[in-house]
């Protein structure tokens, strides 16, 4: 076979595999239809921070980060400390439209995500220390779900971590 033709031949089968199957892309998130009202006030996510025990001798919360379920719900706000170090704890608050839920855990932990809301749920990363772990590299990690329940309250969906 000529080189010419190999060369052709080449680059035309190059460009049909160029333009032939291609993976699908995630649906675009839907609109979000939740409005300030639907959610907490400032005054009362203030208080439930407010409420919540000092992270460490001098320390005090400060919020990072807040978030909603699509169906404008659940409310989640994460408290984090000023001047934080890699392991420092946090907390997330929950709040029902208004009305506050409390936190996530009973006691604050450190390497809090939330990583996603669905409909009805937070999902949230938390990340630990083990062994000989560096602040900077947890190798522990868990995944839970929250919502409300149908009694009205916080509900863990999956069992939490345990306790640093």
């Amino acid at each position: 076979m000529h080189p010419r033709l190999i060369a052709t031949a080449t680059f035309v089968g190059l460009v049909a595999a160029g333009c032939g199957w291609s993976p699908s892309s995630a649906p675009p998130p839907k609109p979000d239809t939740c409005t300030p009202t639907d959610g907490p006030s400032a005054d009362a996510v203030a208080q439930a921070i407010a409420n919540l025990p000092n992270p460490e001798a001098g320390a005090q919360w400060t919020q990072v980060r807040d978030g909603h379920t699509a169906n404008c719900r659940l409310y989640w706000v994460q408290v984090g400390q000023k001047n934080p170090q890699p392991n420092s704890v946090g907390q997330l608050l929950f709040f029902d439209r208004q009305t506050p839920l409390g936190p996530a855990t009973p006691q604050p932990r450190p390497y809090i995500n939330v990583v996603t809301n669905a409909d009805d749920s937070v999902v949230v990363n938390y990340q630990w220390q083990q062994g000989q772990d560096s602040p900077k590299a947890p190798t522990g990690i868990a995944t839970v779900r929250f919502r409300i329940g149908d009694d009205g309250k916080l509900q863990a969906v999956d069992p939490l971590p345990p306790s640093p």
